[in-house]
């Protein structure tokens, strides 16, 4: 049984437990011209702005992923080193949105050692980013999302895929799908960028304990302490009209952060999601600089006293510049638990105190152990909870056959990339089970966190949900 060894595009929503009997189809592209192509290469169906943005074909540059051409942009700036003046150069395609759904640019773009741009900071150098921008009905920009794509720290002759995703604002008129070159520096360097997809998907739906989790005019409903400020500026959300700013105390020993609190029960695991930034725009954190973000799941007994907790550092010195990324943490609630607190904290070196602030958004808490997972049924085939679940490190995976038949058991992560194929070939009829040990396909130990284990036939596939905790 053939199969493709690419990225998985199936909607599974993990709240409602819900199992799809076929995978669903890609989205389709909107881009016209997304490899540049047309007219044997060209900037046809973009909107193209300043001199910088140029073609790569083989009569020049010679450099493209596929196909005979790729873009390739540039700074534009005179008078330089003493009277620097900069157009910045770029281009576009612009989209009528759709309510409640999230777009996603992606593509693939190259740094050629014949023409690096130096430097040895992102903010003040020479860059080139991918953006996500939305806009209201008067031309004003709502909210966006960006992604550096190629400035002085980027590897050198090779083609790197990128990424970025953005959900639609409410009062959204427009999207833009851009390439935007920004020149604070008299530097040379340009990126070339090929094989680029602007596609609209629809976002799954989780329930939610959290009061105010995308931090709508304020910060109610979260107690906060250092600081910890609502943010309402364009720029600093991921969804308007507004997210949640810290930055240090300053203060050896006390963190900025804001927490909510929830009861619990023994046995409950909590799934804790968070989108955090970074940014040029103010104070970034960038490499050299220490101060972290975490977020931590705090589980308490009716005393108040402390029973167990667990924590992942959500953004550090490594974190991209201006671009939201999203993290999941798990817990498990230990016996004796009455409570549950989940916190944000900004947390600052206490010898060096230095300066950085991260941006918080579109949060969400709530217990998957309290989710009904149907049994998976597909043809007549019948895909069981795995047991234990949650488990470390081994678990048990039963299904039933109707007839012999090809089979393919595959884990994926929350991402929807493959992490281990459990069994691939012919089973007869009946009941089997399959036995998960939690190591990857390279023979590494995957990582704590939710998991979906898919059962594919010939007729279709049937997935189901799984916890692994360490």
């Amino acid at each position: 049984m053939q199969r493709s060894r690419g990225t998985v595009l199936f909607t599974i929503l993990l709240a409602a437990g819900l199992v799809l009997g076929a995978q669903a189809p890609a989205a389709a592209n909107l881009l016209a011209n997304p490899g540049f192509e047309d007219g044997g290469g060209s900037y046809n169906g973009w909107s193209t702005f300043g001199e910088g943005p140029n073609i790569s074909t083989p009569a020049d540059d010679d450099i493209y992923r596929t196909g005979t051409a790729a873009a390739k942009i540039y700074g534009e700036f005179t008078n330089c080193p003493d009277f620097p003046q900069f157009d910045v150069g770029g281009a576009f395609q612009a989209f009528t949105p759709t309510p409640g759904a999230e777009y996603e640019f992606s593509g693939y773009s190259y740094v050629s050692s014949a023409d690096t741009i130096p430097g040895s900071d992102a903010c003040l150098g020479n860059r080139l980013i991918a953006k996500i921008v939305f806009f209201d009905s008067i031309g004003s920009e709502m909210s966006a999302n960006e992604i550096i794509l190629g400035d002085w720290s980027t590897p050198l002759d090779q083609w790197i895929p990128f990424t970025v995703t953005a959900p639609v604002p409410d009062g959204a008129a427009s999207v833009q799908a851009m390439l935007l070159f920004l020149q604070p520096a008299c530097d040379e360097g340009s990126v070339f960028v090929d094989d680029c997809s602007f596609v609209e998907n629809t976002p799954a739906s989780e329930p939610n304990v959290f009061v105010n989790p995308s931090f709508d005019n304020d910060l109610s409903g979260w107690t906060a302490f250092g600081n910890a400020y609502y943010e309402g500026r364009n720029w600093g959300h991921l969804t308007s009209p507004g997210s949640c700013k810290l930055y240090g105390t300053f203060s050896p020993g006390d963190d900025s952060g804001i927490f909510q609190q929830f009861a619990a029960t023994d046995g409950s695991i909590w799934k804790f999601d968070v989108n955090v930034m970074t940014t040029c725009r103010e104070t970034p954190i960038q490499p050299g600089n220490s101060n972290v973000v975490v977020a931590n799941l705090i589980f308490k007994d009716a005393s108040g006293t402390t029973v167990g907790s667990t924590e992942q550092v959500i953004l550090d010195e490594t974190a991209p510049l201006g671009t939201w990324t999203s993290h999941t943490l798990f817990g498990t609630a230990p016996a004796s638990t009455d409570s549950v607190a989940a916190y944000l904290l900004f947390v600052q070196d206490e010898v060096v105190l230095e300066q950085g602030a991260a941006w918080i958004d579109d949060v969400s808490l709530y217990d998957i152990s309290t989710v009904d997972v149907p049994e998976g049924k597909l043809g007549g085939v019948t895909l069981y909870q795995n047991v234990p679940n949650p488990f470390n490190p081994v678990t048990r995976i039963a299904f039933e056959l109707p007839m012999r038949q090809e089979v393919e058991v595959v884990v994926y992560n929350v991402a929807g990339r493959e992490v281990a194929t459990l069994h691939e070939g012919e089973l007869p009829a009946g009941r089997h089970t399959i036995t998960w040990d939690g190591r990857t396909n390279g023979g590494g130990m995957a990582a704590s966190g939710a998991y979906w284990y898919q059962l594919r036939t010939p007729d279709g596939e049937t997935s189901r949900s799984m916890v692994l905790l360490k």
